[in-house]
């Protein structure tokens, strides 16, 4: 089962600037900044060379200059992983942890080979010239330990209509592998850290930040978002900003201790609010216990009926890509979640009174009533 393929490759790692509306650009960039927030202590042994803590901010963003340098591979995204809680992890071992998790995606996806994913090239450049004129910001909430390997596909087509996407990492306390509850608190206050280092930089319109996430970091950003007034939207791919209890006890109790951790204030959220959902086991379906119900008046929420969540991701995306003949993989839904994605930022952040997010819903819902439904879950 691929559900929490990323979660079981972390384990076998720790055991062994504002556009008009529909402006595009032609190239994306990526400027990786290693920061340290000096309000937090990290490393309290003293065994590195900053006891601060360590905040990677992997920004992808749209450029006018044309690349000299090849695009950068899935592998290259990869190699970034392990240095986003030390920042001076050797590039030796980098790659070592970057196989590890390519053989996990191949392993679970059926591709030959390892080297597939890693060589899996992106329309995505280092060091291109930074954007001239603002932009508005996409703050991404990464998956529980997490990175930007989430989906960088999606982050490359972001930006190449004009968005800012910034890419948090998840990290909990030191030594930044989140496993318990109180990892959840650093993650907030690397959202909000991360928020106020990027409203500082020119490129970013500071008027208009949305956040993203996929999975564990949908708690994370509805959290950041009942304190920040800069979030003026928010959407979660199948997040735990609503949770399915019954499947697993340990997970439900641990969950419980997340979600009560303040803030814990749903009503405080009256943004924007868009919440994309994969299928869950039947004999839960009807245990929900959601944060989504906030005091937004602009809600959406479409269930995936037979997607996976991974499907939220670009694992499955970058499957097919490299070996076409697979099967049992939902093209469509890459697509789709990638085009409302688009919309509900086009409306909400670009203010693009074109962009209707819910008549594309009902047109899926229409159109396919079996894969698609726009109907929320009983609580």
């Amino acid at each position: 089962m691929l559900k929490y393929l990323p979660f079981v490759a972390i384990a076998i790692i720790l055991l062994n600037a504002c556009t008009q509306p529909n402006e595009t650009s032609k190239y994306v960039g990526l400027k990786v900044c290693k920061l340290y927030d000096s309000a937090r202590m990290f490393d309290t042994t003293k065994q590195t060379s900053n006891k601060y803590r360590p905040v990677k901010i992997d920004v992808f963003y749209p450029s006018a200059q044309q690349p000299a340098q090849p695009a950068l591979t899935y592998g290259d995204i990869l190699d970034m992983y392990e240095q986003r809680f030390n920042f001076n992890t050797p590039i030796d071992s980098c790659k070592k942890t970057s196989l590890m998790l390519a053989q996990m995606f191949a392993q679970g996806f059926h591709v030959d080979t390892a080297t597939k994913f890693l060589t899996y090239k992106l329309g995505i450049y280092s060091g291109l010239q930074l954007p001239a004129t603002k932009h508005p910001l996409i703050i991404y909430a990464a998956s529980m330990n997490g990175s930007a390997m989430d989906n960088p596909v999606l982050f490359d087509s972001l930006a190449a209509h004009g968005y800012v996407v910034a890419v948090v990492s998840s990290v909990g306390l030191y030594p930044g592998i989140m496993s318990e509850a109180l990892d959840l608190n650093e993650q907030v206050r690397d959202i909000l850290f991360a928020i106020e280092q990027m409203k500082a930089q020119p490129y970013v319109d500071a008027d208009n930040i949305g956040i993203l996430s996929w999975s564990l970091g949908g708690l994370a950003a509805m959290k950041a978002a009942m304190v920040s007034t800069d979030i003026k939207c928010i959407t979660s791919f199948d997040g735990n900003d609503i949770h399915a209890y019954g499947d697993d006890t340990a997970w439900d109790k641990q969950y419980n201790q997340m979600r009560a951790l303040p803030p814990y204030s749903p009503q405080a959220i009256t943004v924007p609010y868009m919440y994309l959902r994969s299928e869950h086991p039947k004999k839960v379906d009807s245990l929900y216990n959601p944060i989504l119900l906030t005091g937004s008046t602009k809600k959406y929420f479409l269930k995936f009926k037979d997607a996976m969540h991974e499907d939220f991701s670009c694992f499955p995306f970058i499957a097919k890509q490299v070996q076409p003949q697979l099967t049992d993989i939902h093209t469509t839904y890459h697509a789709n979640i990638a085009k409302l994605t688009l919309l509900f930022f086009d409306a909400y952040l670009k203010h693009d009174a074109g962009a209707d997010v819910g008549g594309y819903i009902n047109k899926l819902v229409g159109g396919d009533g079996v894969h698609y439904n726009s109907k929320l879950p009983s609580y």
